[in-house]
């Protein structure tokens, strides 16, 4: 592995010393690495920063990579999964957030990188999610992600009311905060918090999960992965919801709206390292 691109979260790592020092040691063993800032202000670069380390056009240079790093933490992940995946480059993540369940490492593991470089690992598939927001019929809307769509309420003071739908037949009508259409990924974020279920990551599902919903019997639903999932905003406050994306892709829902939900053609693709399994990270990152 020697075409390596690294981005880092400037709010992780403010003055970049730890990115300069993850770039000083892939470049002391071979690798051509290069790094992005993004949302990082260009008097915040280090004044000593080669030229060549750094790189303008991440969506050019990562056709040819054989890996993208994220130094922050998953929601750094989270951001770069797309650009990941579109290109087919597996990821690998260095936790310098809190929670870091798709971070494979901690700071302090800079030295695991060698593995890497020298092909001592393995990749993990992750599936993803595709979605379409239909109005009057038509198609106004498509993306992927990784985690989570969100259909949520805009207004804290009321409730939206929504009808949940497998392959075209009702699922169950829910009035509350809205709901979580979740991958395995995200059973361990937002769709957990809401009450949701924790299911192993390289799992093929999709998780239904209601926030706050106004009903003792509106429980989550896991759904196979060739599931077609859809949620329709049967009425909210002002006639409006917000469907969010990995918390990200935001977008406004009119009454009549209708959310499509799949598996997407696209995997997320993370580097492992660790002989750690899945249950000891879960009871790692949250006892």
């Amino acid at each position: 592995m020697k075409r390596i691109l690294v981005c880092t979260n400037y709010d992780k790592d403010r003055d970049l010393t730890f990115t300069m020092e993850v770039l000083d040691y892939l470049r002391k063993r071979g690798a051509e690495a290069k790094a992005f800032f993004p949302l990082t202000p260009a008097e915040a670069l280090p004044v000593d920063m080669p030229d060549d380390a750094l790189c303008p056009n991440p969506g050019t240079y990562i056709r040819g990579a054989d890996l993208l790093l994220c130094l922050g933490g998953d929601g750094t992940m989270l951001h770069n999964s797309k650009l990941a995946a579109q290109n087919g480059v597996p990821m690998l993540g260095i936790n310098l957030g809190h929670m870091g369940f798709i971070t494979e490492l901690e700071k302090e593991d800079v030295e695991r990188l060698s593995d890497v470089l020298e092909g001592r690992y393995t990749v993990e598939n992750r599936m993803m999610l595709d979605y379409e927001v239909f109005r009057d019929g038509q198609c106004i809307r498509s993306g992927f992600g990784l985690n989570e769509a969100v259909v949520a309420r805009q207004s804290p003071a009321h409730s939206i009311h929504l009808t949940a739908y497998g392959d075209n037949r009702k699922i169950s009508d829910y009035s509350g905060d809205g709901i979580i259409i979740a991958t395995p990924t995200g059973s361990t974020a937002y769709s957990m918090a809401a009450g949701g279920p924790i299911v192993e990551p390289t799992a093929e599902n999709l998780l239904l999960t209601p926030m706050c919903a106004h009903s003792l019997t509106a429980k989550p639903y896991v759904l196979a992965g060739d599931r077609h999932t859809s949620v329709k905003l049967v009425r909210g406050d002002c006639d409006e919801a917000l469907l969010l994306v990995d918390g990200e892709d935001c977008f406004t829902l009119k009454t009549g709206d209708l959310v499509y939900v799949r598996k997407s053609s696209y995997v997320t693709k993370l580097i492992k390292l660790r002989s750690l399994s899945f249950y000891d990270i879960v009871r790692n990152k949250l006892n």
